[in-house]
């Protein structure tokens, strides 16, 4: 295991494991850890995968430190020599050929949206619309970046993704939406792009975390993040 930080709060930790060597992952593909809660309880909690070296098998999960779940705290004081147990790669998302893609979410889908990105064909332009706290937290994204800043705002409402989204004019041509980040946000994103023409297969959505439980990331568990 490695570790490095990538922001305030955003840690990447490097885990190796020779089954993964030789093997392919899609992009936004996500591992389930399996870990301990405080109370010596185990639970699951899924990560997405932001790189896959094959040849050394090793992976790099980007995780969000947020919260004061065992995910959360894994995260924050895991060091290089620890072990621990994850199944997969695992995870549902297909690209799809478009005229162009829209991927849209809070911090908790940054590892996501940046794999997704650098996954599409040169042909494919890409925009993304990012929600994160403050400008510290930005990440390098191969695609045409706009950056929502809450400041003193909670996280998890849909009012300042809607208010980019309504501020975007969709282009021309056929394109694919990735809604990725608090789950009831992300469904009242996906009911907007619907209203402006969008059809409902176009858009794949992903709830990463559940407003109220800030641990609970990547789906039913947390990924990363």
């Amino acid at each position: 295991m490695a570790t490095a930080p990538l922001t305030g709060r955003m840690r990447r930790i490097t885990l190796g494991c020779d089954a993964l060597q030789g093997t392919t992952v899609r992009p936004a593909q996500d591992v389930e850890l399996l870990l301990r809660s405080d109370t010596g309880r185990r639970v699951k909690r899924r990560y997405t995968i932001r790189q896959l070296r094959a040849e050394s098998g090793q992976i790099d999960l980007d995780v969000l430190l947020h919260g004061s779940g065992p995910g959360s705290a894994w995260a924050a004081a895991a060091v290089p020599g620890d072990e621990v147990e994850f199944q997969g790669p695992r995870g549902k998302l297909q690209l799809v050929p478009a005229d162009w893609h829209l991927l849209v979410g809070d911090e908790s889908a940054l590892p996501a949206v940046a794999a997704i990105c650098e996954a599409l064909p040169g042909g494919e332009p890409a925009v993304a619309i990012l929600e994160v706290d403050e400008p510290a937290d930005e990440l390098p994204i191969a695609a045409e970046t706009h950056w929502v800043h809450r400041a003193s705002r909670p996280a998890g409402g849909a009012d300042m993704l809607t208010e980019a989204l309504d501020g975007f004019s969709l282009p021309a041509g056929a394109g694919h939406a990735y809604l990725m980040g608090e789950t009831r946000a992300m469904v009242v994103l996906r009911a907007l792009l619907e209203a402006r023409g969008m059809a409902h297969g176009s858009i794949f959505v992903k709830g990463y975390w559940n407003l109220g439980r800030p641990d609970r990331i990547a789906g039913r568990s947390p990924a990363s993040p």
